[in-house]
Parts: C-alpha cells; structure tokens; sequence
C-alpha cells in the first residue's frame, strides 16, 4: 500500500492541517483511489468533523488501494508552516518506510526540501458522522464567514459562549452576555446569502471551538450553517480548489446539569 498526493498551491493544505491541529492531536489520513478523508473527534468529544478531497481536486494523486496512516496533526502542521505560498507540496507514502514524507519546491527552482514524519499507531473511535448528516434541520443558511468571525470577536467580550437563533421571516441573532453586559448582532435574511429558516431554533455553543474551526474561513469559499434546537450545530466548509469540511459541535448546557458526557449525548 502507498500513496503520493500533490497540490501545486501549499496554502490549501496549510490552512486545512492548521486549523485540525487547534482542534485535534493526533488523526488519521484514509486515501482510497478516489479520495483522501479525514475523520476526527476533539479529545473532550464536543465537536466532529470530516474532511474531504476528491482525487481530481489534487494536481497529483496515485493510489491503488485503500491506506490508513495515523499522524500527529501539530508536528506535521510545524513542517508545512515552513512552505511558502508559492510551493508545491507533495506527500508520499510507502508501506515498508512506516513513515510519510513531505516535498517542497518551489515554482521555476529545482531546488526541493524534504522532510519525514513518523506514523502513529492511533486507535480510531468510530464515527457517526454519516447519522448526524442524515438528520434534517429546520434553520439552513449561508453566510459570509467575515459576518460569524465578527459575531464572535464581539461576543468573547462577555463570555466564552455564543447563543444562536434563528427565526422564521425574521433572521438570526447572534447574543452573548456576562457580569459586565451583553452584545446582539442582528442579520436580517437579506443579509444572508441563502435562507431556509422554519420556525424558530436556539443553541448555545463553545466560542473556543467556533474561533478554532473559523481559521479555515481564508480558504472557504461557501459557508452554510444549520440549526436545531438541542442538536448540535453543523457547520459545512466549501473550500476553495476543491474540498469540503463537515463541523459538528455540541450545544452547551447550563453547568448545574453539566454531565461528563451529556455535551456528546447526539453523538
């Protein structure tokens, strides 16, 4: 089993493996001969993701057979911080190396840099992500992610939780309060780019989360939120060059009923 994977542009993979790694240690790269995914859970299992790349949105991409290769998302984040925008970035895999590595060069230069990173042996929790994309939400939207990253820079003033409504006919509002005031963002439907809202939906959620998944928005090219009243939020990421992000975070509930585990109840 082995697998090279190429993309011209470094800044995708950059922003991708960057974002991951403020969220996630450690996860793992499944390449099939039509698409490279990751699949994760945060280690206090509040959110869940997945990744996806098709083969034809690489400049190169040669897999035979289906790998699985277990990496720590921090160290390989340290490696690709040293390419630059213009760089190619390749990475390879061959079974009897037990490692990947990670070519850089750049446009018009032979010059190239190599570097390897040791594989680790994760076991993987399964993931119900396909479950949670099967269930249906009333309140659907895209939104420019400037208008989010905003919401919650004015938030973090008050707390470290952002509360979500939707309403029908009306729009969102985006609250947060705190022993010193509270703050309203308010975008009426106009001022979104698509809206399907039906009735009225709330959830509260993790600023520490949002700001960690919104690093990716340099990339995004389409932003579409769904809401559910005491389900967790879905945050899909069109990205730029090809590539989609699924985001699922947990609600936040009130401390005095907090439970170890009730924030992943939905997963």
């Amino acid at each position: 089993m082995s697998f090279t994977l190429k993309l011209e542009n470094s800044r995708i993979l950059k922003g991708i493996v960057e974002t991951l790694a403020s969220i996630i240690d450690e996860t793992e790269f499944r390449v099939t001969p039509k698409e490279f995914t990751i699949s994760a859970m945060d280690p206090s299992r509040i959110c869940l993701l997945k990744l996806s790349i098709k083969k034809d949105d690489f400049d190169d991409y040669q897999c035979s057979k289906e790998s699985k290769v277990g990496l720590n998302l921090d160290d390989l984040d340290k490696i690709l911080k040293r390419s630059a925008a213009n760089d190619s970035v390749e990475i390879e895999f061959n079974e009897t190396d037990q490692k990947i590595k990670i070519k850089m060069q750049r446009e018009g230069i032979s010059r190239t840099r190599t570097f390897s990173l040791a594989l680790l042996d994760i076991d993987i929790e399964e993931i119900p992500m396909d479950n949670l994309l099967k269930i249906e939400y009333p309140s659907n939207w895209v939104i420019n992610p400037d208008f989010l990253v905003e919401a919650i820079k004015d938030a973090e003033i008050y707390s470290e939780i952002l509360n979500i409504n939707a309403n029908e006919g009306q729009g969102l509002i985006f609250s947060s309060s705190g022993q010193i005031g509270e703050m309203e963002y308010d975008l009426n439907e106009d001022d979104l780019i698509e809206s399907e809202l039906q009735g009225s939906s709330s959830g509260a959620y993790s600023l520490t989360f949002l700001k960690a998944i919104l690093k990716i928005a340099s990339i995004t090219e389409k932003l579409e939120i769904s809401l559910k009243t005491d389900h967790p939020l879905k945050m899909n990421f069109d990205l730029v060059e090809g590539g989609k992000l699924n985001y699922f975070l947990a609600p936040r509930v009130e401390e005095e009923e907090f439970d170890e585990n009730e924030d992943m109840d939905e997963f």
